[in-house]
């Protein structure tokens, strides 16, 4: 997998280029921006770091801010709620979401001078989170383009239109100079659209949400956001583990610590960053991307909730490894997931 921010290569893991998954917005709930102390920190945090550093020419700085600074100082998580963008051979385009991460997304097609252009837009549910970005997706006010809507829920054309109606918002969705269409799908449903092949996963959470796997010339990704995961995850026949086995990717809902998910915050429709790290272990899913952070959430917690992931999967690696063989129920070897990240505005994934 290549990852990549503001077109720089940040890690080379192996290469391909079949899918590209670009990460508009991260966040759950509602957006969050830097307040001035924040940002004032982070320059004065850079300055600190750069004392003494030999760092007189231009390239010297670069290298220096987007290689040897923390990440939470040079850049950070980011505060657009989801959207995902997956660009596939197609011309047609593939996003998954329309939370406020699709507004930046359709300045970008603007300025490309995209047109003449269907957008299939999946919506995994109708929270406001991810919807909200919606009416400021600039190439659905284009007459040239055509937009999609798809969804498991069968309300989805009412809700989507009934955000945009007054008092809530000053123009309505027939303000969409863009063809606009909605299809509602259900779980076991296979799609073949954008040289791809989708299929949706019904999810538990409040009013419930849809996860899709999208499968492309030999290439895998779910986006699995707002699911929660209790006593069933940990049965052998788990639905879930068969709906993301053997994915290059797995986008994963994990705004908690495992014990906030059994604490006050259950029932809520999220699950934890361990939770993740088990069901993609079992799914044997290459690279876990957890997804959907809490937006009162730091760039230096989220910098910490990273690393103790990262650490729980090393953990349970060893104790896997030295588990007696033979014994009734003992794990097998645990080889997935081979990488772990936490996804961020501004990420992009080749799968």
């Amino acid at each position: 997998i290549w990852i990549a921010i503001l077109g720089v290569n940040k890690e080379k893991v192996s290469h391909s280029s079949c899918m590209k998954v670009h990460f508009k917005g991260t966040r759950g709930s509602i957006p969050t921006s830097y307040s001035a102390d924040e940002i004032n920190k982070k320059i004065v945090d850079a300055l600190l770091a750069a004392r003494g550093k030999d760092l007189r020419s231009e390239g010297q700085i670069i290298d220096f801010v987007k290689n040897k600074l923390p990440f939470h100082t040079s850049c950070g998580w980011g505060g657009n709620t989801p959207c995902v963008y997956v660009e596939t051979p197609s011309a047609e385009k593939l996003i998954l979401d329309g939370g406020s991460g699709i507004r930046p997304l359709g300045q970008e097609f603007a300025k490309a001078g995209i047109k003449n252009t269907t957008f299939h837009i999946f919506i995994s549910h109708l929270h406001y989170d991810h919807i909200q970005g919606l009416p400021f997706f600039i190439p659905a006010y284009d007459p040239s383009n055509k937009i999609i809507f798809h969804g498991g829920h069968k309300h989805l054309e009412e809700s989507l239109r009934a955000q945009m109606k007054t008092p809530f918002f000053p123009i309505d969705m027939d303000t969409f100079n863009a063809e606009v269409s909605f299809e509602i799908h259900k779980p076991g449903d296979e799609l073949e659209l954008c040289e791809s092949k989708i299929s949706l996963y019904q999810q538990e959470h409040p009013g419930v949400s849809y996860g899709y796997r999208i499968d492309s010339q030999g290439k895998s990704m779910v986006y699995s956001t707002d699911a929660e995961h209790k006593n069933a995850a940990h049965s052998k026949k788990y639905p879930f583990i068969d709906f993301i086995r053997g994915a290059d990717l797995l986008i994963f809902d994990a705004p908690y610590t495992h014990s906030q998910s059994i604490g006050i915050r259950e029932d809520w429709g999220h699950s934890s960053n361990l939770m993740g790290v088990e069901l993609a272990a079992r799914g044997e899913v290459k690279t876990l991307a957890i997804f959907h952070h809490d937006p009162a959430s730091t760039d230096q917690e989220m910098e910490v909730f990273q690393a103790n992931t990262k650490k729980y999967l090393d953990t349970s690696r060893t104790a896997i490894k030295e588990t007696r063989p033979g014994i009734p129920g003992a794990p097998s070897s645990r080889k997935f997931p081979t990488e772990i990240l936490h996804s961020y505005d501004g990420l992009t994934i080749s799968l």
